[in-house]
């Protein structure tokens, strides 16, 4: 959401979200709900970016296996180190890709509290809770 910010105020861009009005995306928890409901498929690997940013090389290793590709610890190291949000980042701000430059932020989990009023926090929390209470999925905010 980081490039829509560049056109979209914060605030906007903040109650679209929680709307389901953002261009191109829809309904989040729509879309996530869509995915969740395939978790215990055997085909389908759920993972969130919060548990990859604790231990990005268990969710390598995570996706080697699902994948059932061989992969030596070496080379699992090797990916996770390429993949870490530094390398991601610096590969998109160097892309020749205009969209692709603003695409990715800060990459702290967390860092949510430094851009949310406190009453965006609340409105936050009860969209949370409606659409997502209940359903099993949990995030780590921090």
């Amino acid at each position: 959401f980081h490039d829509m910010k560049m056109t979209i105020p914060w605030e906007d861009l903040a109650e679209d979200f929680i709307n389901g009005k953002v261009p191109t995306l829809g309904d989040y928890c729509d879309h996530l709900l869509g995915w969740w409901q395939m978790r215990d498929d055997p085909h389908f690997l759920f993972l969130k970016y919060e548990h990859m940013k604790k231990d990005l090389l268990s969710a390598v290793k995570a996706i080697v296996s699902f994948l059932e590709l061989d992969l030596d610890d070496t080379a699992m190291k090797v990916i996770a180190e390429a993949c870490g949000f530094d390398n991601m980042k610096a590969e998109l701000d160097n892309s020749k890709i205009p969209e692709r430059k603003v695409m990715a932020r800060k990459g702290i989990v967390g860092d949510w509290k430094n851009m949310f009023s406190p009453e965006q926090s609340k409105a936050f929390d009860a969209w949370y809770e409606k659409k997502l209470g209940g359903t099993g999925i949990t995030f780590d905010f921090e």
